[in-house]
């Protein structure tokens, strides 16, 4: 990821990520702290996934294994 990438990269927050990956907020963070999905950030009060991450998650799940 370049510097210019990293600078624009957004906090997708809850209400979004639970239309992406269909499921409520608490699965969400249950999946995320065992590692299923990304990592949670904290950015002040806001918590989210970074947009990189989640699209690095499925680029990956495309992939043949």
């Amino acid at each position: 990821m370049s510097n210019e990438d990293q600078f624009n990269d957004r906090l997708i927050r809850f209400p979004e990520l639970e239309k992406i990956f269909g499921v409520c907020k608490r699965t969400v963070r249950r999946r995320a702290e065992s590692g299923e999905l990304p990592p949670l950030r904290r950015i002040g009060r806001a918590v989210g996934m970074l947009e990189s991450q989640v699209k690095a998650y499925f680029q990956k799940l495309s992939q043949p294994s």
